[in-house]
């Protein structure tokens, strides 16, 4: 019979998903058959399991760290909003709906039916199912509609552990907060307290961690010091996002990603910070385009309106001006749509219907369709197999080129090999890939490229993959968590709840 620990928080962004991914490490490690479980998740960064299912990147870490193979039933209702209040809903990994928040609470049976057999299914299979809430259970407005928090730990009968973030202050409020608004029932399923980001001197602290516990009589398990781990982060809310990456190191090639509005899957640029002569810079408006060696143009839940929005602000003509001064233009999925002649969305599968011009710098048109193309790929460099690559596809449009055109990669499709994307003049390149630096020896192949074109030498040593990268920081993530929570006290709550 399966046993069950729930991860909650004081709200978004205070730590969850890493201490689930890092407990469940935990487990992993000692011989448990764990595995990661979020009813409902709601980000823009999304990831494709080896049975074409659409999941949260969280998802697809916590199942890496318990060292088992993602599928949908670890996360069964995705939620990605695309403008307006809007979000497209993805029920057991393909896509369901589009839906409003009011739309969407009237699916609630139907929708937690997916959360109940996900739950009973993996039951089936593993010793310990690590559960990990999503936002607060403190959002009292929402209760009735709940199906991510307290009703899972209530159906599971899971012991609860509360995180705050005290980088974000008052946690000791954040926490009792919580508490307090939390029912009897509830109440009685919370088992401890967990401080996150702790940074200064744990004396200070003490006196009111011993308040909390005479306030609530909920243990203290754990008070984590802050640290940054080479994980994906679960969606935008994140530092890369909100500031530009600076680096210590001296480097010859900066990367600019443009920061739009509904940006998805930014984590395909996480490798390149891993490179020891490449720094990372997220664009906004007005930024100098002159100091950059590549642009780069995102994933996006919304394609159109990010077209939109680069268009008001002038991109279209920057873009222009900087590559005919030499610069090099990168498109990911959403961005490589976005760099083609025109984008025809007859079905309205985004919030706009119709046809717009697109940057006209690929001559290509995009046709979305209903049906969302999910896959994991591998292949090689078009003009270079020894050069591998490989990640996956997340998209609901079909390319059209209007020229014969130069292919970026070789995708070995069953028994058959297909290009994907396009090459112009070593200069200009769109992919569907995502992950497409996970592996480095494309990472390297292209940070040669720009180097080539800036006269400087090649660096011939390939770093290591960011999958090899990931596995040593879940290690490290493990030791961490062990050091400073209560792991055998957790335990036992556990065993005795």
């Amino acid at each position: 019979m399966a046993r069950y620990i729930m991860f909650q928080g004081t709200g978004s962004g205070v730590g969850k998903s890493l201490i689930t991914a890092g407990f469940c490490r935990i487990c992993a490690r000692k011989g448990i058959r764990v595995t990661p479980f979020k009813a409902q998740n709601m980000s823009l960064n999304s990831g494709v399991t080896p049975f074409g299912e659409e999941i949260g990147r969280a998802q697809m870490l916590q199942a890496r760290a318990a060292m088992i193979d993602p599928d949908s039933r670890m996360n069964p209702i995705l939620l990605k909003p695309q403008g307006d209040c809007m979000s497209q809903v993805i029920v057991r990994g393909k896509v369901w709906e589009t839906h409003e928040a009011y739309e969407y609470y009237r699916n609630k049976r139907f929708l937690w039916e997916k959360v109940i057999e996900s739950l009973k299914s993996l039951a089936e299979e593993y010793d310990l199912i690590c559960i990990e809430g999503a936002g607060s259970p403190a959002e009292i407005n929402l209760r009735e509609h709940d199906l991510v928090n307290m009703s899972v730990a209530r159906y599971t009968h899971a012991p609860v552990f509360l995180i705050g973030d005290i980088e974000k202050g008052g946690v000791f409020a954040q926490l009792y907060g919580t508490w307090a608004l939390m029912i009897q029932e509830e109440r009685e399923l919370l088992r401890g307290f967990i401080i996150n980001k702790f940074r200064g001197n744990y004396e200070i602290l003490e006196p009111g961690l011993k308040e909390i516990e005479k306030l609530t009589q909920i243990p203290v398990v754990g008070v984590v010091p802050y640290s940054r781990f080479q994980l994906d982060d679960e969606d935008s809310m994140t530092e890369k996002i909100e500031a530009s990456h600076t680096s210590p190191k001296t480097v010859d090639i900066h990367v600019g990603i443009i920061h739009l509005p509904h940006i998805s899957n930014f984590n395909d640029f996480d490798p390149l910070t891993n490179e020891p002569d490449v720094e990372t810079q997220y664009i906004f408006p007005n930024e100098n385009f002159s100091k950059f060696d590549v642009i780069m143009l995102p994933g996006s839940k919304n394609t159109i309106r990010d077209l939109q929005w680069l268009k008001k602000y002038n991109f279209q003509e920057r873009l222009g001006n900087y590559i005919n001064n030499g610069g090099v233009v990168l498109g990911i999925c959403g961005g490589y749509q976005m760099l083609g002649e025109s984008i025809k969305d007859i079905d309205g599968n985004e919030d706009y219907q119709g046809e717009i011009e697109g940057l006209r710098i690929i001559p290509m048109k995009t046709f979305f369709e209903k049906e969302k193309t999910l896959k994991t790929v591998q292949g090689y460099l078009a003009k270079a197999k020894q050069v591998s690559v490989k990640g996956y596809e997340i998209h609901q449009g079909k390319e059209s080129f209007l020229q014969v055109h130069e292919p970026l990669f070789n995708l070995a499709v069953g028994n058959r090999i297909e290009p994907e994307g396009i090459v112009i003049n070593n200069q200009i390149f769109g992919t569907y890939l995502h992950g497409l630096f996970d592996d480095g020896s494309f990472r390297r192949y292209f940070v040669n490229l720009l180097r080539r074109r800036k006269g400087l030498e090649i660096i011939s040593t390939v770093s290591l993959s960011w999958q090899e990268i990931v596995e040593k920081e879940l290690d490290r993530l493990a030791y961490f968590l062990e050091t400073y929570l209560d792991i055998e006290r957790i335990g036992n709550l556990i065993d005795n709840f």
